[in-house]
């Protein structure tokens, strides 16, 4: 077989945890902000390392290719759900390789299966979009793998025959317990879902995982299918024996993207599906639907929206329902984690579909005993903690919009830590959607918002005020305002004008109407003429704040002003008991022959051919001529925590490789001296923002280059650490690294 998932990759790439004071972790976006995991298909096993404990597992496609989706690997991350602040990175846990390209894998599911006599095999359905392999099904010993193919034919190039799963797999296994019931002795019954633009089910053989039950058929159309809402894609007369009689077939709106749950005696049936008109916006398939039914095959009967990842709110007037963030596509599920449902779906910064980010939001799920023939009902609504029903709901203009409320705070739900600095990136309300830059810094849990311009709105939903007097969720406790704290708010921006300009800070809404009831609480002024950087300004806002229980929003709104006026780098509060720190990474300084180069901005984008699964490698191509030197090539650093080892080249052409090893995390910058003109600039500097850099990238293979700049600059501590590897050293390293890379694109 041609599984061929390197050691060396995941030694490369997998990132445990977050690095300290860099992230809080129960945020919205939950993984790190440059961490683009789509597709997110969440799942609660026992930790195989820790018998008796669970833990939380998302498995993902992965987008690391910048131009177009996904990329070559699955990737996994976990949290012990007695502490769902604390992700670790599980790695790429299935890549496939065959006739020198890497197959791009799209929306995996992965299932367990308890076999009667205790063991656990684990079941990956990869998605992959290699030809011929899209029904690849890997077997594993833990949730982690490895994974082995197991219906790949001897040549490793296409599916056995009878392998039947297609376009985003799902799986769902239903254990018997009835000793009467035929499957009593396998113990359980396994059934594929799949379908894009048109929805496909069938019972699998559970001998195999991949095929049909002997005896049973495919069922071709399992609920209607939409290209938009209300606007059918099957064939006309296609009939649904799988929905119930008298249900709106307009109402189903499958797009992509099943997943199927039970909750109490019904099975609940989560898919892509557009959504919008029934709530007064525009048709989109950003958002997950659900039905639900007394079997896994149904038949079914539509339950409505799960979530629109276009974060739906009241407008300003209130007559109407609107959009707070961009649109993209969507994919997810929902799962049941310290006594509290949950969606999990992926949100697309700026509307952009290379770069999504995972998203949670809890829900409010109601059912009765009565099966769905009999009248029974499953009800899954928005949540919100301090409602007395714990019911969320956004209404007007004679709409409702029943799913999940988009916010900041992910899995906290009861407010994020006042007391903390968070990122920008992690904004849940945008009045301008294209605000919202990506971020690929694996040192670095942050992601600006940037090119804010006057009457700008950015929001964060919501901060706990009132703080968490105990554990509960999975969440630790934290101490909210209090009388006497003296509370400040502080912005830290990155102007981008040289005028004068104001920054407002409201509570609860950003407008002072009877609609949002929003009050100004701070006014930050922010003079002209300043430095280019990161710096902070804060205002008072204890008289607003310090008495206040429960959660908040707060919304930043930009005054006076005109064009472009910052990029909003982070925010948070202090007090007097504990002042606000805005987190930095270490500085270093690489220089080829005496002269200092630039950083690359972006690391090396994902191909078929290279089969990159990260965002830790970098390279650059520097000029020589002939008649030159062999180039020296040193490095070093003013801050103790960081490593760098510097592999110097051996002759003229030959590259140099820099690591960066910060708190176990690693960069790796590889120098290709390649023949030119030497007297040529390395690289260039660069104003643009990520988002200008997104349209640059697209008309360039050669992405603009940059110092790594922390404006806001740490301490400096002892010299880091510099290791030069010279003479046979150097040979040899070089040689294992250059071995690497062509093993990689073999």
């Amino acid at each position: 077989m041609a599984n061929k998932l390197k050691s060396a990759v995941l030694l490369s790439t997998i990132l445990v945890g977050f690095l300290p004071g860099i992230s809080a972790g129960a945020v919205n976006p939950y993984l790190p902000l440059w961490e683009h995991l789509p597709d997110g298909e969440p799942r609660v096993f026992e930790d195989p390392d820790n018998p008796g404990k669970y833990r939380a597992y998302v498995i993902g496609s992965h987008d690391v290719r910048n131009d177009s989706y996904c990329g070559p690997d699955i990737r996994i991350w976990s949290a012990p759900v007695e502490d769902l602040s604390n992700w670790r990175d599980e790695g790429p846990v299935f890549t496939y390789q065959i006739g020198g390209q890497w197959d791009v894998m799209y929306a995996p599911d992965l299932v367990e299966v308890k076999r009667k006599d205790g063991t656990k095999e684990y079941y990956l359905y990869p998605h992959s979009r290699g030809p011929n392999r899209e029904a690849m099904v890997a077997k594993g010993p833990t949730p982690v793998g490895p994974f082995t193919p197991i219906n790949l034919t001897e040549d490793g190039r296409r599916t056995v025959p009878g392998s039947i799963l297609g376009f985003d797999p799902a799986i769902y296994i239903d254990y018997i317990t009835d000793p009467n019931d035929p499957d009593y002795e396998i113990g359980f019954r396994a059934y594929g879902y799949w379908g894009f633009m048109r929805s496909f089910a069938a019972e699998l053989d559970q001998n195999t995982m991949y095929s049909l039950r002997p005896g049973t058929e495919i069922i071709e159309y399992f609920i209607p299918a939409s290209t938009s809402y209300g606007v059918l894609n099957d064939p006309e007369g296609t009939t649904y024996p799988h929905v119930y009689a008298g249900e709106d077939l307009n109402a189903f709106n499958f797009f992509e993207a099943a997943s199927i749950r039970k909750i109490g005696n019904k099975y609940i049936w989560v898919y892509s599906g557009y959504s919008g008109p029934d709530y007064g916006l525009g048709s989109s398939n950003s958002t997950l639907r659900y039905a639900f039914g007394d079997t896994p095959l149904g038949p079914w009967k539509s339950g409505g929206v799960l979530v629109d990842s276009r974060a739906v709110v009241v407008s300003k007037d209130g007559t109407k329902l609107e959009t707070s963030y961009s649109g993209h596509n969507t994919h997810g599920s929902i799962e049941f984690i310290n006594d509290q449902w949950y969606v999990f779906y992926h949100r697309a910064p700026r509307g952009f579909g290379y770069a999504r980010q995972a998203m949670v939001a809890p829900v409010h799920v109601t059912w009765d005993e009565k099966s769905v023939v009999e009248g029974g009902r499953v009800s899954i609504r928005g949540f919100d903690s301090y409602a007395e029903d714990n019911i969320w709901t956004a209404e007007a203009g004679g709409f409702k919009y029943t799913g999940a409320e988009v916010t900041s705070e992910g899995f906290s739900i009861y407010g994020l830590d006042p007391y903390q600095y968070y990122s920008a990136g992690i904004a849940c309300y945008l009045s301008d959607h294209g605000l919202q830059a990506d971020a690929f810094n694996i040192w670095d849990d942050h992601a600006p918002i940037t090119n804010v311009k006057a009457n700008d709105i950015i929001g964060y939903k919501y901060f706990g005020f009132g703080g968490l007097k105990e554990e509960k969720n999975g969440l630790k406790v934290f101490t909210g305002t209090a009388p006497g704290n003296n509370t400040y708010f502080s912005v830290f921006i990155s102007p981008k004008t040289q005028s004068a300009f104001n920054i407002e800070v409201w509570l609860d809404g950003p407008w002072d109407n009877d609609t949002w009831n929003g009050k100004k609480i701070g006014i930050i002024e922010v003079p002209g003429s300043l430095t280019f950087g990161v710096h902070e300004f804060s205002v008072d806002i204890s008289k607003y704040v310090d008495h206040l229980e429960g959660k908040h929003a707060i919304y930043l709104v930009t005054g006076t002003g005109s064009g472009t006026t910052f990029d909003l780098i982070g925010l948070g509060m202090g007090s007097d008991q504990k002042k606000l720190v805005r987190p930095t990474t270490p500085t270093f300084h690489i220089m080829v022959d005496g002269k200092e180069i630039t950083f690359p901005k972006t690391p090396i984008r994902s191909t078929d051919a290279n089969g990159i699964v990260g965002y830790d490698l970098y390279e650059l191509e520097i000029p020589r001529t002939k008649d030159e030197a062999v180039p020296s090539v040193k490095a070093d650093t003013e801050y103790s925590d960081l490593k760098i080892t510097v592999t110097e080249p051996k002759a003229i052409f030959s590259p140099a490789v820099i690591e960066l090893d910060y708190q176990g995390v690693v960069k790796t910058l590889t120098l290709n001296f390649v023949p030119g003109d030497g007297r040529k600039t390395v690289t260039k500097e660069t104003d643009e923002s990520p988002v200008e850099e997104e349209a640059a990238l697209k008309n360039s293979d050669e992405a603009d280059v940059e110092v790594e700049e922390v404006a806001a600059t740490p301490e400096k501590k002892s010299k880091g650490k510099v290791i030069t590897v010279t003479a046979l050293l150097a040979l040899g390293a070089a040689a294992l690294t250059l071995g690497w890379l062509k093993k990689r694109k073999k």
